[in-house]
């Protein structure tokens, strides 16, 4: 099964975006469990959409730390999206970081 931070995401829906998002919340979140999958990601096979919700996760729970891996520290330099990712979802809505990246709950 290929790592759906992976996936073309031609199409996707908001539903679609929340799911993503809800994935790498739990991976990052819980990274002490999931530092192995985290270190292999390669941001390069990724979207500038999963970037900014991986931005986005790292930076609301201060683990700024993982973007000083590797094959992480590119996210330093993530930059807002240009139109707005719309998730569903209710969480962070009224959190600023998300806000700042253009993405919308």
């Amino acid at each position: 099964m290929t790592e759906p931070y992976y996936l073309d995401q031609f199409g996707w829906k908001s539903d679609d975006y929340y799911s993503l998002h809800r994935y790498l919340h739990r991976m990052l979140y819980y990274y002490n469990k999931r530092m192995d999958e985290i270190r292999k990601i390669d941001l390069s096979k990724t979207s500038k959409e999963t970037r900014v919700l991986m931005y986005c996760i790292i930076n609301y729970y201060h683990l700024d730390f993982l973007m000083d891996l590797d094959n992480l520290i590119e996210l330093k330099n993530t930059k807002p999206l240009d139109e707005k990712l719309i998730i569903d979802g209710d969480t962070a809505e009224d959190e600023d970081i998300y806000k700042e990246m253009n993405v919308v709950f």
